[in-house]
């Protein structure tokens, strides 16, 4: 009977009506495609991995940003921000991912969220309410200085990937001095970096002050190393060196250092052996720096099998990583540090070890110093490629 109803509507007419009934039952489908069967997972549908949203808090002595012009800089000439970065769900550990051809998506890169300017007490009170949020034993901070030709958002996406890649739990705080961000600019970046110093110097000394702060790192990278190790050479001449007694690791990846400048300034350090340098000889970078110094050496391209450079370590007590490029896509071979997986997660992992007790003792003005484990043994045969190696 509804057949022969059907059969007497015009052809037409029994056409839309078989299309609107199609329309019908995919809609139906789809519904039951979105909702759970009883019993049965069949049709449930994953939901989509979202973005990772990180707060940062920077310090910057660059020009202020749009919106921060009306809090006045410290007399170091520093500006204060949180600084929100989303990681992308798919984020492979040692990479940036940024748009080449296609728009910036947070599903598939590195972006800048919010970004809000505050005062110098408002900095330390954010810093102090992120900390006690977290559990006792995640109340670390890791202060993150940049080097040559770096702009700012290169700087807080590295941050956000070293914090990520290397399992940090505590906060990170960026140190950000304005890089002209031009190959050419090095000489430039060399004087408006050493103009930062005094804002990097009270800020380290701030972080001491933080309530409920646990250590305070320090990884610095290129011509950040200089920055980072005359700051704390200030704040050591000064009486404040051990940051309140909060100073943890200082690790210098490719420090674009001058040997004996160094030596100076480890001269004026409590302990040498909670500093680590990340070393590569054939960083090309460090090698354009040393020709444009007059072939001054420099620390980040010491050669652990040179034994003119192994008994300059020796010297210095401090702790040797040398880094290798095969593998990665740095070709100037001055990044390694924060491309190579191997090498964050012994950044990390140095993090994360809580300092021996012996660590803790000063040691008697009469008591010799210990030559590092790492610098004890003979010159090893070469490590893997892919793998980091101390000088041991």
């Amino acid at each position: 009977m509804a057949l022969a109803r059907f059969a007497a509507f015009s052809a037409p007419l029994r056409a839309a009506m078989l299309i609107a009934a199609t329309v019908a039952l995919a809609g139906c489908s789809g519904s039951l495609a979105n909702s759970p069967m009883p019993g049965s997972g069949l049709f449930t549908s994953r939901p989509t991995p979202q973005p990772r949203a990180e707060a940062i808090y920077v310090a910057s002595t660059r020009p202020p940003f749009r919106g921060a012009e009306q809090l006045s800089p410290t007399r170091e000439n520093a500006r204060f921000y949180r600084q929100i970065v989303t990681v992308p769900p798919g984020h492979v550990a040692g990479t940036v991912a940024r748009p080449q051809i296609t728009f910036e998506s947070a599903q598939h890169h590195f972006t800048l969220g919010e970004r809000q300017a505050l005062s110098a007490d408002a900095f330390r009170n954010g810093l102090a309410a992120a900390l006690s949020a977290r559990s006792e034993d995640n109340r670390d901070i890791l202060v993150y200085v940049h080097g040559f030709n770096t702009d700012y958002d290169e700087a807080a996406f590295r941050l956000a990937q070293i914090s990520t890649d290397s399992g940090f739990k505590g906060v990170g705080v960026l140190f950000t001095w304005p890089s002209y961000g031009r190959v050419l600019a090095y000489s430039g970046d060399r004087e408006v970096a050493t103009a930062s110093r005094d804002a990097l110097e009270r800020m380290l000394a701030d972080l001491g002050e933080v309530p409920g702060a646990g250590r305070i790192h320090i990884l610095a990278h290129s011509m950040g190393a200089f920055l980072a190790m005359e700051s704390l050479r200030q704040s050591a001449i000064a009486g404040r060196g051990t940051l309140s007694g909060k100073l943890g690791e200082v690790m210098l990846a490719a420090p674009d250092l001058d040997v004996e400048v160094f030596r100076s300034q480890v001269a004026r350090l409590d302990r040498a052996s909670r500093l680590s340098l990340f070393v590569q000889s054939d960083d090309r970078a460090l090698a354009a720096a040393t020709t444009v110094a007059w072939d001054r050496q420099r620390v980040g391209s010491l050669n652990v099998r040179n034994p003119r450079h192994r008994e300059i370590m020796s010297e210095l007590g401090v702790r040797v990583f040398t880094m290798s490029t095969t593998g990665w896509t740095d070709l100037v071979r001055h990044g390694t540090f924060s491309e190579a997986p191997e090498i964050v997660r012994l950044i990390g992992g140095k993090i994360a070890t809580r300092p021996q007790l012996e660590d803790q003792v000063p040691r008697l003005p009469n008591q010799p110093q210990e030559t590092p484990p790492e610098l004890r043994a003979q010159v090893p045969e070469a490590p893997p490629a892919t793998q980091p190696s101390s000088a041991e």
